[in-house]
């Protein structure tokens, strides 16, 4: 059920699915998305999921609603989104719960749960890092914000989003490539550029692959140009075997190209948290 959060600059939209008899007094599972996308890209985990879990998915700040407001003696955060999602879920009176992002939902997940280790008892990276942006991939960001200004979000999205997703995925449902794009092409650009800006200024977080309060699980695709494999493969070794899943002929986009193999890895890695 859609739902509404005021976060003080306007209301944000979330979904509350899953809140059965059978998921009471289970952690629920918070979804964050990822940059250029709103909650619908969550779309076929909400339905899965929902049969196990009570699931929480937010659009941030800035998606369909306005962008925080940022002093301008202040730089774009990943924490200032981390704080919105965290009082959400105070306002919901939800005090220990799994957090799974994608992306740009994967580093707030990290800052989340390196901040606020009381409530995070499991943690998901769907295509994500916990590196920080090398210097050419910083000046890449730059160049996004320039275009996104002078073009606006959805001619970005028609130029970016394609590449997101594996080869075989692209030629075979290109109108699933279309709705990422349209459901997300109202995104202002100064919400856009504000993601671009916090992911930019982000610090790493590969210490948190190390540490042995909150488990993590990688999701991870071998034709992934966003997060390259080599990457990846370096924080997996981090990791125990089991809370690593590579997926073969996928992109960055998991969630559509590979739903199946997703929901599943999702609910094992929970399960297996909870049988500890």
């Amino acid at each position: 059920m859609l739902h509404y959060y005021d976060y003080g600059e306007d209301q944000l939209a979330y979904f509350d699915e899953g809140s059965s008899e059978a998921n009471k007094g289970k952690p629920p599972i918070l979804l964050v998305h990822g940059f250029g996308e709103d909650h619908c890209i969550w779309k076929q985990q909400i339905v899965f999921l929902s049969q196990y879990y009570r699931i929480i998915v937010p659009n941030l700040p800035g998606v369909h609603c306005k962008p925080l407001f940022i002093h301008h003696s202040h730089a774009p955060s990943i924490q200032q989104y981390v704080e919105v999602l965290h009082d959400l879920m105070h306002s919901l009176h939800i005090e220990k719960y799994y957090v799974i992002g994608h992306s740009m939902g994967g580093y707030i997940g990290l800052a989340f749960a390196d901040y606020y280790v009381n409530h995070v008892i499991g943690l998901g990276l769907v295509h994500s890092t916990t590196f920080e942006d090398s210097p050419a991939k910083k000046e890449s960001r730059l160049k996004i914000a320039e275009f996104i200004l002078e073009h606006g979000t959805q001619k970005f999205l028609e130029t970016a989003t394609l590449n997101l997703f594996g080869n075989t995925f692209k030629l075979a449902h290109p109108e699933k490539i279309q709705d990422v794009i349209d459901s997300a092409s109202d995104i202002s650009p100064e919400a856009m550029v504000q993601f671009v800006m916090a992911m930019r200024n982000r610090k790493a977080h590969t210490h948190m692959l190390t540490q042995q309060r909150i488990p993590i699980c990688m999701i991870v695709g071998d034709e992934d140009i966003a997060v390259p494999m080599e990457d990846s493969l370096k924080q997996t070794k981090l990791l125990p075997e089991n809370n690593v899943i590579i997926l073969s002929q996928v992109g960055h986009m998991g969630m559509l190209e590979a739903t199946e193999k997703v929901n599943k890895a999702i609910l094992g890695f929970i399960q297996s948290v909870e049988e500890k």
